[in-house]
């Protein structure tokens, strides 16, 4: 059997194999991580924000197609069920892992630090009362009860 037989053999019936079920738990965990950098995750720095917003989808992306992958292969899709695609992408994810930590390494520091002096602090807003101005005026005692009132408008259309 050839490299190329190996890696495009469908076995339906035969499932997940050890490294398969780490990958697909690794991606789960993926995609949990991802739904957490975009919808709960905050940070101060608005490039560092960014950074991990961007991070959040791209770990969803990732992880969404990886879980569709296994599940198509747990279905019993014999082109899904081939090795390859598996391997494409382990590859993929590796690639992009690499990116991601240049990106970190090598491009963050300095947007973080461009970012810095540009954000103004939070401040907290206090309200001054001044002696000067008058307290507004009650409101006026109404001289019939809602009851009647609702008639009159009734009455009027």
């Amino acid at each position: 059997m050839g490299f190329i037989d190996y890696m495009t053999a469908s076995s339906p019936a035969a499932g997940f194999g050890t490294l398969a079920w780490i990958f697909f738990l690794l991606q789960l965990m993926g995609v949990g991580a991802g739904a957490y950098l975009v919808y709960a995750h905050t940070e101060r720095n608005l490039a560092r924000h960014t950074f991990m917003r961007q991070l959040g989808i791209a770990l969803l992306v990732l992880g969404g197609v990886s879980l569709l992958a296994a599940v198509l292969r747990l279905a019993g899709v014999p082109l899904i069920s081939q090795r390859l695609w598996l391997w494409i992408l382990l590859l993929v994810e590796l690639a992009s892992g690499g990116y991601i930590y240049y990106y970190a390494r090598a491009v963050l520091p300095d947007l973080e630090k461009a970012q810095a002096g540009k954000r103004p602090l939070r401040t907290v807003q206090v309200r001054s009362v001044t002696t000067e101005s008058a307290p507004a005026t009650p409101r006026p005692v109404a001289t019939t009860g809602r009851r009647e009132a609702r008639r009159e408008r009734k009455k009027k259309k």
